[in-house]
């Protein structure tokens, strides 16, 4: 270990209240994958939730294939609804988008939601996870083996720093133009404001994702990319034991990885597997870090003091450096290690239900057994707006309400900086309309969802009072009856979504 890296792990220790646990660590040049340094980096780990990386991987390739597309309005099936937290609560029979779907996972890292993608992907979860391993030993992923599509904990599901980094850099080498789904800083679902699970978007200049991943048994994981002076690096943590660590670390290897041009001489997919097993930390995390989820979800500050320059051609978000001198991480006055504030986000808003392009965009592999009213054909379910763009090399258009009480598109997605985002109820500026296309001001019944106005009868028009042609006669004339609002009218309120509150991933 150098003296850099010495001193560096000293300093951490000595925030985090003792030595750094080792667990295990790569960073390696995105572009030709030449290892910057390594530890324990083929030691077989649990992923936890940095397998949605392959999940996503997987859908991304589907979509490239044709097999489905972005639009897709993907139903929720019970099993993926009865998924632990963190989730977001979809209800079986739910649909969402698949563009949709993909942004609430990788920012949320909501478990429910991976296997909404995975069967919507594969048909179902099983033939899904096959697809997983099958593309996992493709990539040259050795010591990885994966059980489920969302990374919750099995003694059977392991993968390494080396197998991570691997499929990091087949991620950004496949699919370029839709980085924005792995470094999206925060999404607005009705109310609720969530914020990347990876500490490091919004505080260290020039990142552009990728994911993180917690369980007791696996500590707090991070696969972090940043570009800077025209060098684009991957770094992978495994098994800290607090989310804060795990972003102070990640930001020291960044740090270290761009501060030098020569490497080990060793390139990443050069490295052998090592056969061995995934080792569960619980003890260890819950003894040196109390096993505490959200240690990461509420605290503020850059985590460098280096400032940098972002060559990314637009291709990843950036946010304004850190000022020079400010300290990674510092202790609160009751001894917790905190992080400073991250730059403010432009959320991205998303929703529930389909979209105007999901009667023309490919079936889910899993809608084939559902009844055909609710499949992705037909008219759309929400108010027809701009067509929502898929948000990988420009910038999507305002989307509308949906019409099953998903959140309002009332603002761009990317509002320009200090612009405020639109609250979600300002958007609707008035009485809630029929589920269903509108257009012209009249709806047709292939708007409405199938069934929607059954046992609905029309009232009968009441005959107006003959118009009295005196005064005298006016002043006598009898008023017309008024028609019972319960008959004439159908109030159709939007749909709430319980959303509490989860734990950082």
């Amino acid at each position: 270990m150098t003296a850099f890296r010495f001193a560096a792990a000293f300093a951490l220790g000595l925030l985090v209240g003792g030595p750094a646990f080792a667990g295990a660590s790569l960073v390696v040049d995105a572009s030709s994958g030449e290892v910057l340094s390594s530890e324990n980096a083929t030691q077989a780990w649990r992923p936890a939730s940095t397998t949605k990386m392959m999940t996503i991987y997987l859908a991304l390739k589907a979509v490239r294939e044709g097999r489905i597309g972005l639009e897709t309005a993907i139903p929720a099936s019970k099993r993926a609804a009865s998924q632990p937290r963190v989730k977001v609560y979809i209800k079986p029979g739910q649909e969402v988008t698949l563009d949709n779907a993909l942004r609430i996972m990788m920012v949320k890292s909501a478990n429910d939601i991976a296997y909404v993608v995975a069967e919507g992907v594969g048909g179902d979860v099983e033939s899904f996870v096959g697809m997983m391993n099958a593309e996992a030993q493709r990539l040259g992923m050795r010591d990885t083996r994966f059980s489920n599509p969302n990374g919750w904990d099995d003694p059977d599901q392991q993968v390494s720093a080396h197998d991570l980094a691997l499929l990091a850099m087949a991620l950004m080498r496949d699919f370029p133009d839709y980085a924005e789904y792995w470094g999206t800083p925060a999404v607005q679902l009705g109310k609720q404001l969530i914020h990347n699970t990876n500490g490091l978007v919004g505080r260290y200049p020039g990142v552009s994702g990728m994911k993180t991943g917690f369980t007791c048994a696996s500590g707090f994981n991070v696969v972090a990319t940043a570009s800077r002076g025209g060098r684009t690096l991957i770094a992978i943590v495994l098994g800290s034991t607090s989310a804060t660590e795990r972003t102070v670390k990640a930001a020291q290897l960044l740090d270290e990885g761009f501060a030098k041009w020569g490497g080990t001489g060793v390139n990443v997919a050069s490295m052998p597997p090592s056969g061995t097993r995934a080792p569960n930390i619980c003890d260890e995390v819950r003894n040196r870090g109390g096993g505490a989820m959200a240690d990461d979800a509420d605290v503020t500050g850059p985590v460098s003091a280096n400032d940098s320059s972002s060559d990314s051609a637009g291709r990843f978000l950036s946010f304004a450096a850190p000022a020079a001198g400010t300290a990674i991480a510092t202790r609160s006055p009751r001894g917790r290690m905190i992080l400073g504030p991250r730059a403010e986000p432009n959320p991205v808003l998303v929703s529930f239900g389909r979209t105007a392009g999901s009667d023309r965009a490919p079936l889910a592999a899993n809608a084939g057994s559902q009844p055909a009213t609710r499949v992705a054909r037909g008219k759309a379910t929400i108010v027809p707006g701009a067509p929502v763009t898929a948000g990988l090399t420009g910038m999507p258009a305002p989307r509308t309400a949906s019409g099953n009480g998903a959140i309002p598109r009332g603002t761009n997605a990317f509002a320009p900086a200090g612009e405020p985002v639109q609250p979600s109820s300002d958007a609707f500026g008035g009485p809630m309309r029929l589920q269903g296309a509108i257009q012209s001001g009249q709806a047709t019944a292939a708007s409405l969802r199938p069934a929607a106005a059954a046992g609905i009868k029309p009232a009968a028009k009441a005959k107006p009072a003959a118009r009295p042609k005196t005064l005298a006669a006016k002043a006598s004339a009898p008023k017309p009856a008024k028609a019972d609002s319960k008959a004439t009218s159908t109030k159709v309120a939007p749909a709430k979504t319980k959303l509490p509150s989860g734990d950082d991933d």
